[in-house]
Parts: structure tokens; sequence; C-alpha cells
């Protein structure tokens, strides 16, 4: 049986998805799970954040997610994802609440 992990806030879950690089360069990794404006539900294993397009992601609560190989680079043919705040349900394995 699988051990469910501890939920983190959706606070701690936006302060590490803000940090994009870790110290030796390379960028962070993570996986996301959420719902899309359509009501789709989304996972990505690995993932990175990014800017989500010409909007303010702050005022308007969204951030870019952008599905990535294990090096790193863009999945091919995935495009960036501006995800609301709020319809994040999952992080690294952590419910979000």
């Amino acid at each position: 049986m699988e051990q469910q992990k501890q939920p983190i806030t959706r606070r701690q879950m936006l302060d590490e998805m803000d940090v994009r690089f870790r110290p030796d360069g390379t960028r962070r990794i993570f996986s996301i799970k959420f719902v899309t404006a359509e009501g789709r539900l989304v996972f990505f294993p690995q993932a990175y954040a990014c800017g989500a397009g010409r909007m303010n992601n702050k005022v308007y609560r969204v951030r870019g997610v952008q599905a990535c190989t294990c090096k790193g680079e863009p999945e091919p043919g995935i495009h960036v994802f501006p995800v609301r705040i709020y319809n994040i349900i999952q992080y690294n394995g952590h419910p979000v609440q």
C-alpha cells in the first residue's frame, strides 16, 4: 500500500515554483497535476516553471508550466500551459491545500 504524502500549502508550492534554477544553473524540475480551464486533468511527471505569455503572473494568479524531458529540455509537441494556481491539485506528489 502506497503511503500518502503530507499536504503542502499553496504558498509553499508557489515559493518553490518561483525558484526556477538551481545554484549550478540547471532548471528546477518538479511533477505537477492540475485541471485546465476546460476541466481536463493533466499530469506532468517532469516539468518546469516558465512565463505564461504576456500576462502578469502575479496579478492573474497564473504560472506557466512546460513539460520537459529528463535532461530539462522542453517536451517536443507540448506547449507551455498557463495554469491558474487554484487549479493545481498536486505538486511533487504532495496534495496542495
